[in-house]
């Protein structure tokens, strides 16, 4: 996740805040709650992601502005990626390589990182599980900061466009 990015999630938010829409930020997240939070997965998470939960913890935005609307972080219990992830591996049979790390704007659609085909750069893509189907639909995205930057990119670009 690049200094772009999240100069752009900042942007974003004060955009949102002047809308009056909520993008809530959970808040940066302690090095050893991540490591607690991989250890409880069996994962490791990929340098994007780790710095996202190291900036910002967690970002949910309303659901109507983007594809993803809940980027799922180390945050309060109901919308943690632990919890989440280990209640799709109990509910829904999501495989041990799968971790939810984003809501889809579509009922039940999870954005999860596949950690099984890390990249040489640690980096692992971003794939769209569909929960009504109980199965993977497509690669969305790279890594998770490029689901991040391409999502508030939207987003940003959208708050630009005049109110009809």
């Amino acid at each position: 996740m690049t200094s772009d990015t999240i100069e752009l999630v900042e942007r974003v938010r004060r955009r949102l805040r002047e809308h009056e829409n909520p993008c809530e930020i959970a808040g940066p997240v302690p090095e050893s709650a991540i490591n607690a939070a991989e250890e409880a997965l069996g994962v490791t998470f990929p340098p994007s992601y780790r710095t996202f939960l190291r900036t910002f913890g967690g970002i949910a935005i309303p659901a109507h502005l983007g594809i993803v609307h809940d980027f799922v972080g180390v945050t309060h219990e109901n919308a943690d990626v632990v919890k989440r992830t280990l209640e799709a591996r109990a509910e829904r049979k999501l495989s041990e390589n799968l971790v939810v790390v984003g809501m889809g704007a579509g009922y039940q659609e999870w954005f999860c990182l596949d950690v099984s085909r890390t990249q040489p750069n640690g980096e692992a893509p971003v794939l769209m599980y569909d929960a009504r189907d109980n199965a993977l639909d497509q690669q969305f995205y790279d890594d998770f900061g490029q689901m991040l930057a391409e999502v508030m990119g939207f987003v940003a670009d959208s708050l630009e466009q005049p109110l009809d």
